[in-house]
């Protein structure tokens, strides 16, 4: 619009005898929404909430006291909780300040019945020689000649079989399968 004012303010002032050009001033349309009703419409989409299933909550953790075994007792004095996660039953312990290892963990994650045992993770922490041992089980994925029993009675957990064992000492692993057996006591079934 402007360029159109002053393209005919030029051609007026170029032209000769003719009448002078005034420009108008630029007038600004701003559009309004149409009223409802009065023009078409589009269908407006629909939006379906996902039915997507969601995880078993969690429930509150029970204090846990227990003990662990390779060959022979490796502590006594294990201590944490035993509390489903996501649907799996877990047990979770340790012995932070165990006599021969700086600390044992535990972890026991149960299958959602209870009746067998999913997998198995324990660790020993360097002990006053340099050695470090991660010893574990997977029923999803056994380690030829690993196993893990189950064995429940009130809220006693013992599972007994044999975990694959990495020892590492000065950068150097080995891999072994070695028995275990370990003892959980829940302080209540309900977890």
């Amino acid at each position: 619009m402007t360029l159109g004012v002053g393209l005919a303010a030029g051609l007026a002032a170029c032209g000769t005898g003719g009448t002078a050009f005034t420009p108008k001033p630029v007038v600004t349309i701003t559009p309004t929404p149409a009223a409802p009703g009065s023009g078409p419409t589009s269908p407006s989409p629909s939006v379906t909430p996902s039915q997507t299933p969601s995880a078993p909550p969690s429930t509150p953790a029970v204090k846990a006291t227990g003990s662990m075994g390779v060959f022979m007792t490796v502590t006594e004095a294990l201590s944490g909780t035993c509390r489903t996660v996501d649907g799996a039953p877990t047990i979770a312990m340790t012995d932070p300040k165990n006599e021969f290892y700086t600390s044992v963990k535990v972890t026991v994650v149960l299958t959602a019945s209870r009746k067998a045992v999913s997998s198995v993770a324990t660790t020993f922490e360097e002990d006053s020689e340099g050695f470090t041992w991660k010893l574990g089980y997977d029923a999803a994925k056994p380690v030829k000649g690993t196993s893990a029993a189950l064995t429940v009675s009130g809220s006693t957990y013992t599972v007994k079989g044999k975990l694959n064992a990495l020892e590492t000492r000065g950068g150097k692993t080995r891999t072994e399968v070695l028995p275990f057996t370990i003892v959980a006591r829940c302080a209540s079934a309900q977890w």
